[in-house]
Formats: structure tokens, sequence, C-alpha cells
């Protein structure tokens, strides 16, 4: 049994306007990626603010009583004698009443002669570290005003370290005595372990984090209505690109904040650019339409005439007109499809390394024609090589283009009936004055256009006062737009001794190549001396 295959295919709808448009690309959403941003930014400084919070109220904590340890040493202190080189203290035991506001703390102390004998109070009570007892003494010891300051009590150190398990905090003051012996200091410590303090640390951290964590969630709920607020303009452009009917093709009015000028500009060009497109397809179908509603009408009444006549010679001169309408037929087509490919590949811009030469001469071949009677057809390549940046085939197009009208309607008929048309190619580099690339000129000895009609020939379907028949009207209208899409010029001059010289100029790279200085002889412009034995050119009188 074959496997299943999904879900069958649409049917003719598929293809149609109600069809389901294709699902669009994504990745992640700007929303989340910035409310996720801002959440780990604000929890991480949630974070280390809690960590300084419970730093901050250790710190308070421990100043608040340490002031109430320090008053409690500076009181026992006060009752401190040295009688007979006897230290001795009567401890006051209201100095205790200070600490007794932490009802489940304990409270130690000590009092030590200058020598480290105990005098009175617990005799284990931890050292302070090493580096803070050597600076008490230091301290205690230096002289002050320029004299031995020993009638002074220093001010209490304090530490912490454990004792009997559990975390204290102690205070030890350096205390003077008259009459005691050695250097008259006795060392008072008093301490008290920290369970009020570190009580107290943890309620103002407590409350400071909760503050924190009130202010983390304000501040994200602002940050989420910011985030959402900012992105409005986004769903205010969704709803109007989706709102627009199909043929709505005008240009975003909606205003957007800077960080979408550069997209919507972008897109703005895009939609004039695809404007652009479908407002030349519909002038290409108009136009197209009613230039072949005429040949054909014409057509099918030539050869109705001629299947209603029985004299075989009047139906053979009705299918003679029926050929020659057909012929004029399919060049009005082949010109309307050149016209459309050129118009489509000028707005790709699909441009590559091209060789002009080689067009040049691949396009006369094709646009030449080989029966009789034949033109004269002279072409004049001074450099071997013409390399620019371009399209080929419409570059190819534009030449066909220019030779085919100098063909038809570069003869002046009017002087001479039997006149062969004469046609002279040019290429060669441009001129610096000119900007540089290359110089193509197709040169003809016909009627010539008046300077007043000049421009006009470069319309669609506009013909000359003195064109002939069986145009279309397009040549150089194909002619003018690819020039106009490589970055080129173009110009109509009179041709000295009578004619029309079409002049190119197309940018290019022509420095350094044989013949880049340019050639005196070799502008089609001239009276056509020397053409035939250019290099590249036909014997006169043949097809290129």
């Amino acid at each position: 049994m074959a496997a299943d295959a999904g879900p069958a295919a649409p049917g003719p709808a598929a293809g149609g306007a109600d069809a389901a448009p294709p699902p669009v690309a994504t990745r992640g959403s700007i929303q989340r990626r910035l409310m996720l941003s801002l959440g780990l930014l604000f929890l991480a400084a949630m974070v280390l603010l809690s960590v300084a919070a419970r730093g901050y109220g250790r710190q308070a904590a421990d100043l608040s009583y340490d002031r109430l340890l320090a008053a409690s040493a500076l009181a026992m202190g006060e009752t401190v004698t040295a009688a007979g080189g006897q230290w001795a203290m009567d401890l006051p035991y209201a100095a205790l009443d200070s600490l007794a506001m932490a009802p489940d703390d304990r409270v130690f102390y000590s009092l030590r002669t200058p020598a480290g004998a105990l005098v009175t109070g617990y005799g284990d009570l931890p050292a302070p570290p090493a580096a803070l007892w050597a600076r008490a003494r230091r301290e205690a010891g230096e002289p002050r005003g320029g004299m031995q300051d020993g009638a002074r009590d220093e001010p209490p150190v304090f530490f912490d370290a454990p004792y009997h398990g559990e975390a204290a905090r102690f205070a030890l003051v350096g205390h003077w005595a008259a009459g005691a012996p050695g250097e008259g200091r006795a060392w008072l410590q008093v301490g008290q372990t920290r369970r009020a303090r570190d009580a107290l640390a943890t309620r103002i951290a407590g409350a400071a984090t909760a503050a924190i964590a009130l202010l983390t969630a304000a501040a994200l709920g602002l940050c989420w209505w910011s985030v959402r607020h900012a992105l409005a303009p986004l769903g205010r452009l969704e709803r109007e690109l989706a709102g627009r009917e199909a043929s709505d093709l005008r240009p975003i009015a909606t205003p957007v904040p800077g960080e979408l000028a550069l997209a919507v500009g972008a897109l703005n060009r895009f939609i004039g650019r695809l404007a652009a497109n479908l407002d030349a397809l519909r002038v290409f179908i108009a136009e197209a339409a009613h230039q072949m509603r005429t040949p054909l009408a014409a057509l099918r009444a030539q050869a109705q005439m001629a299947l209603d006549e029985d004299d075989p010679m009047e139906q053979r001169r009705g299918l003679v007109a029926v050929e020659r309408n057909a012929a004029r037929l399919t060049r009005l087509l082949n010109q309307l499809l050149a016209d459309a490919s050129t118009a489509h590949r000028g707005t790709l811009q699909r441009f590559d390394a091209v060789d002009l030469a080689r067009i040049l001469r691949s396009a006369l071949r094709d646009a030449v024609p080989r029966a009789d009677p034949q033109p004269a057809v002279r072409l004049r390549c001074a450099v071997e090589t013409a390399p620019l940046r371009g399209d080929a085939l419409m570059l190819g197009e534009a030449v066909k283009n220019l030779v085919d009208n100098a063909l038809k309607h570069g003869v002046a008929r009017a002087v001479d009936p039997d006149a062969v048309a004469e046609v002279d190619v040019a290429l060669r580099p441009a001129p610096p004055e000119a900007g540089g690339g290359w110089e193509l000129s197709v040169a003809d000895r016909g009627p010539g256009i008046a300077p007043q009609d000049a421009q006009a020939v470069f319309d669609r379907f506009a013909r000359g006062p003195t064109a002939g028949a069986g145009g279309a009207g397009l040549g150089m209208a194909i002619v003018r737009r690819v020039v106009d899409s490589h970055g080129g010029r173009i110009a109509l001059e009179p041709r000295p001794g009578g004619g029309l010289v079409v002049r190119l100029w197309l940018p290019g790279d022509a420095s350094g190549l044989p013949g880049a200085a340019g050639d005196a002889g070799g502008s089609a412009g001239g009276d056509g001396g020397g053409m035939p034995g250019a290099a590249g050119a036909p014997p006169a009188g043949r097809g290129a």
C-alpha cells in the first residue's frame, strides 16, 4: 500500500485570489526578546541590590549595637584603678543595662594588664586578630601634640570571633589609669553574641529586598507597556497594508518611528517599482491591443475577399495582400515582444561583463537581409574588443533596431526609386570630452529628421513624417530604453552630404586597449570614405 502523501493538493482555487498566502518565515519575537533581555537585566540588578542590601543591613545593625557595646566598655573603664601596682575594676552592673536591649544575647568581658595578665572576667575570650591587635597597641603608644599621650583612652576596636560555638562581636579598649605601673594602660574587652544584630540585619535586608522586588516588578510592567507602545506602529502598518485593495499601490503614509524609516522607505520604493511595472504592463496591453486590432481586421477582410473571388488572378492578389499584412503583423508582434522584453530586463538590471564589439557583429549578421537587392552595410570597428557591463540581449536588440531603421527609412527613394540603402556602422572608444566609454554610430543616406521632430521619434508607436509604410514605431523607443538602462546617452545628428547619424555613448573601460586614443576616420558621421577598407567591414554592397 502506498504511503500517505499528506493532504490533497488544492484545486483550481489555489492559484486564485482566495488562495492562502505562503507562510512567513519568522525568527523569534522582538517583544519577547526585549522582555527577556530586560527581565534578565532587572533580575541581575535585583540580585546585586539584594546582596548590597544584606551587606548594608549587617553594617547598619553593627553600627547601632557597636555604639552600645562601646558605651558599656567605656562605662566599665571608668571603674578601672591601679593602686600599689595592682589593677582592679569595680564592675558597674548599670554599664551592662544598655546591652540588655538584646535579651537573647549573652555578654562577656575581661580586663588584662599591659603585660596581658588577666585581672578579672572571662580568661578564654578570643584575642583580636594579630593585625588589629598590633594596630591597637601602635595607636596607643603614638605621640600626640609632641608629647607622649599616655593619659588618654583609645577608641574601641571592634572585631568578630566565635566564642563557645556562637558568633560574637567584641570591643577592645585601651584604658589609662593614673599611678599604674609600666605604660599605665590596661586592656578592657567586652563582647556580645550576634543574635539581635543578625535579626536586625535580616529585617533591614528583608524590607530592602521587598522594596527592590516591588520596584523591579513595577519597572518590568512599565517596560512591558513601553515595548508594546513602541511596537504599536508595526501593528498600524500591518493593518494599513492588510486593509488595502490589491490595486492600491500608493506609498505608505502611516507615520513610523525613525528606526522603521529605512524599512518603510525600501517598501515604498518596491511598491513604486511594482506600480511602474504594472502601469507599463497595462499600457503595453492597451497599446498592443490597439496596434494589432487594425492589421488583424485588415488581414481578415483581405482573406474574406480572396475567398469570395472566383478569378484565380484576383485570388492570388488577395493572398499576396494577406501575406504582406501577415508579415507586417509578424513584425509588429516581434517589436512588441522585444519592447516588453527590454522593459523587463531593463528593470531587472542583471548586467554581466560583455563585449560590445562581438555583440555588434552578431547583431549585424541577424539584421542585414540576405535577399537581393542587398544593402551596402559597412562596419568600421576601431578595437578588437569593447568590454562593458550590460545585457547582451538588450544591446543586440538595440543594434538590430538601429540598423533595421536605417535600412527601411534611410534611403532617399523620393530622389531615386531604385536606390539601395547605404548604412555605415562604427564603434570606437569615446573621446574624454564625451565621458569615455564607447561610441557607437549608425549613419544612413536617407532624408534625415528635422530638429523639431528629433525627440518625438523616441516615443512608443511614434513615426517620423518621412517614415515609410510598414513600421511599428517601436524601434527607437527600444533603443532609448536600452541606452537609458545602461546609463548611456543617445543623439540624432544630420550627416554631412545628407542622411542621419544615430550616435550612442555607453559607459565602459576603454583604457589600455588598442585604438583607445581614437581613430580620426572612425566616425560614421563623415562621408563614408575609407569605410570599405576598415577592419571588420564587409565589401561594399554586401551584408555584414
